[in-house]
């Protein structure tokens, strides 16, 4: 990969970053048999492992996911090649990220989460990604109309099975279109997991098949605390 700046890498102001380790986690997305078919990333930072990211504001899930690329894709080893990388992106984030977003378009999905607005400006931008050979996913559907803009250019829809129970199987007849995968998240016993696939997923993601896993990635350079100061002093 060849980009004009690395994504940075971040940690929340409160926490001290002299010797801070960076954390991302991963978990698994698979078929029903148990083939792994791709991964979720996900935020992590040292000592706090139950962060409600989706609770955050815009710009701090903004600087969550490029801590997530910098920890991911600028790191070594590699922990998710061969398969696709599930990135969770805002709307904020895609609008004001120019290019490529520092990954390599053909290893990432992005996930966009349910918070999004979707208007024409952000469906030209999704298109946009998708032609730079991204892929779409569209993180916990509910059948919003805002969403429902995004199915005709979406690769993958996921649906979390609290929804499924909540609003009943309509729900995955929605989500449903012929180009996209179906994907049912929280699948956390094999009576779910039967459910699902009886009502047409095709993809499964929850503790039924492995829970999160932190993958430490090395300390951060001097550069890298000092950008990071930066940047915090702007949030």
């Amino acid at each position: 990969m060849t980009f004009s700046r690395p994504p940075r890498l971040w940690h929340p102001p409160h926490l001290r970053r002299n010797g801070a380790r960076v954390h991302v986690a991963r978990q698994g997305i698979f078929t029903h048999t148990g083939e792994i078919a791709g991964h979720e990333l996900v935020y992590r930072t040292a000592g706090h492992h139950g962060l409600a990211i989706d609770q955050w504001p815009a710009r701090l899930q903004d600087r969550a996911t490029e801590h997530v690329i910098a920890a991911a894709f600028w790191r070594e080893p590699d922990i998710t090649a061969p398969h696709p990388a599930f990135i969770n992106v805002t709307r904020s984030f895609l609008l004001r990220h120019p290019g490529t977003l520092h990954c390599d378009p053909p290893r990432v999905v992005l996930e966009i989460v349910e918070s999004a607005f979707v208007d024409d400006a952000l469906v030209e931008r999704v298109i946009e990604l998708r032609e730079a050979g991204f892929r779409v996913a569209i993180d916990d559907f509910v059948g919003s109309a805002s969403q429902r803009r995004l199915l005709c250019i979406a690769d993958f829809v996921k649906v979390d099975f609290r929804d499924l129970v909540r609003l009943g199987p309509a729900l995955a007849d929605a989500a449903r279109v012929d180009h996209a995968a179906l994907i049912a998240e929280r699948i956390e016993d094999p009576e779910t997991l039967e459910a699902c696939v009886d009502l047409g997923f095709d993809l499964f993601q929850g503790f039924l098949f492995e829970r999160p896993e932190v993958h430490e990635r090395g300390d951060h350079d001097p550069e890298e605390r000092r950008d990071a100061d930066l940047a915090d002093a702007e949030v």
